[in-house]
């Protein structure tokens, strides 16, 4: 009897030491999850219109900070969009544009050159002011912009807007003087095709 009750106790005593070693040990933590990645605020689906009438209401920056953004996404632009939603602020918005239009480089040519759809009225005057007198400040530049321009019908509105602007000068001394330009110059086909298409419009007003 009395081996039965030593080996009652030390099985016991084998198994409460089981127990405390388990219970002692540091249970492991479920590995983490990976975080989520951070949720954009700004979307990468919004139209031309609503991209620049955001930063034409930006608090937090300059007039010249504004115009110079603006500038590098007018692509796309459809300005009777624009003037919905800016409620009528189409022509303010141009306004600005031409009143730092010494901040247009190279690089905004084809935005602005691809920002001609719905134009109408005072807004067209205003557009035409603003690539009127970057032609005339960079004639080289625009035309090489414009052969390149892929958008045939953007080529023309643009065209026909730079024609509007020098038309209020002596046309006979704005074609003599690109002819003159054109001479001394060595272009591409396509330039020329921009020049003819200059002058053709020039003609009929």
């Amino acid at each position: 009897m009395f081996k039965r009750h030593a080996a009652y106790y030390g099985f016991a005593l084998a198994l409460l030491i089981l127990v405390t070693a388990c219970s002692s040990t540091p249970s492991k933590a479920p590995a983490s999850l990976p975080s989520e990645p951070a949720t954009s605020a700004v979307t990468d689906h919004e139209s031309p219109a609503e991209r620049i009438l955001s930063l034409f209401e930006g608090e937090d920056m300059s007039a010249e900070d504004k115009a110079t953004n603006m500038l590098a996404h007018l692509e796309g632009m459809d300005w009777t969009e624009y003037n919905r939603l800016s409620s009528g602020k189409t022509l303010e918005t141009l306004e600005l544009l031409y009143t730092h239009r010494s901040l247009i480089q190279t690089e905004h040519y084809t935005s602005l050159f691809l920002a001609t759809t719905n134009l109408d009225g005072a807004s067209a005057e205003q557009y035409a002011a603003i690539v009127g007198e970057l032609f005339t400040k960079d004639r080289e530049g625009v035309v090489q912009a414009l052969a390149d321009l892929g958008d045939e019908a953007s080529k023309q509105s643009v065209i026909s807007s730079i024609a509007y602007h020098l038309g209020y000068q002596d046309v006979a001394q704005v074609k003599q003087e690109i002819h003159q330009w054109q001479t001394n110059k060595v272009l591409r086909d396509a330039e020329k095709d921009v020049i003819a298409s200059l002058i053709a419009a020039l003609d009929n007003p």
